[in-house]
């Protein structure tokens, strides 16, 4: 493989051990798309149908997500690059359902829709592979409940590590050897409700890299975001987790409502809905 596609990645979704295994299959060094795009410019990605009534007022998501600031220092911003969402449908249904079974749950309580949600840039570094992404969403506020209680589940970190390992062992029929290691979930830097770390090594015909990706969840009043950074060999300087946690919750400290005419309904999601847990 030549390239590589970045993506937001959710808790239960499969695209990062894609894209390790694809590093490793391109000799830790593959030809990355430039894509052009002001950085720290907002640029969610519209897609629906338009919100109803100009004279309502709401939140916009893309207020929410990452910008270019001291916590995108050394990074690159740019839109995301365009996927095929009939093809990542189908993965995530998929993926979804595993995950909520894991939980012990049906795939009714699992699912839920969100008000508007929205992608932010895709921040690139140096190395031409680290990358830090956020998405938000608006939810209900019996969803934004909902979901501290998915962060806080005592199966979630499990759930997390059995998805990934799956995907991993999936990737060696492409003669790609992933190991991923357990979850771990961390104290969140201050500001974040959630963080968890996910780390793997992948060895292919290219050599052997190892990736480190740190998601932080937030969860304010009826906005949730999640911001993932994917780095290169160790994990990334607290400093740099505290500065993106920072950002965030100076955003979500400002909530400003306005007319919702033409805010777009879809732009990836965060944070699934789950039925009442049992904790």
């Amino acid at each position: 493989m030549s390239g590589r596609h970045c993506r937001s990645v959710a808790p239960w979704r499969g695209g990062l051990v894609a894209l390790v295994a694809a590093f490793a299959m391109a000799a830790c060094g593959g030809d990355e798309a430039s894509s052009t795009g002001p950085a720290g410019v907002n640029t969610a990605k519209p897609s629906g149908s338009a919100s109803p009534a100009a004279e309502e007022t709401g939140l916009w998501p893309e207020d929410f997500v990452l910008t270019e600031g001291t916590a995108t220092a050394g990074f690159t911003g740019a839109p995301e690059e365009p996927s095929d969402d009939s093809e990542d449908t189908e993965e995530d249904a998929v993926l979804d359902a595993d995950f909520a079974e894991c939980l012990g749950l049906s795939t009714e309580e699992f699912d839920a829709e969100s008000e508007a949600s929205a992608d932010g840039l895709t921040f690139t570094g140096a190395d031409g592979f680290s990358t830090i992404e956020s998405s938000a969403e608006i939810v209900t506020g019996e969803q934004a409940e909902r979901d501290r209680g998915l962060l806080t589940h005592p199966r979630t970190r499990d759930c997390m590590t059995e998805l990934f390992e799956a995907q991993a062992d999936r990737s060696e029929e492409e003669g790609v050897v992933v190991e991923a290691a357990p979850v771990e979930a961390l104290p969140p830097p201050a500001g974040a409700s959630a963080h968890y770390r996910l780390t793997m090594r992948a060895s292919g015909p290219g050599g052997t890299v190892e990736v480190t990706t740190d998601m932080l969840f937030f969860i304010e009043g009826q906005v949730e975001v999640l911001v993932s950074y994917m780095n290169l060999g160790e994990a990334p300087q607290q400093d740099r987790l505290q500065q993106i946690a920072d950002q965030i919750a100076e955003k979500l400290r400002d909530q400003q409502p306005r007319s919702i005419a033409g805010r777009p309904r879809e732009g990836g999601p965060v944070i699934r809905a789950l039925g009442p847990l049992n904790l």
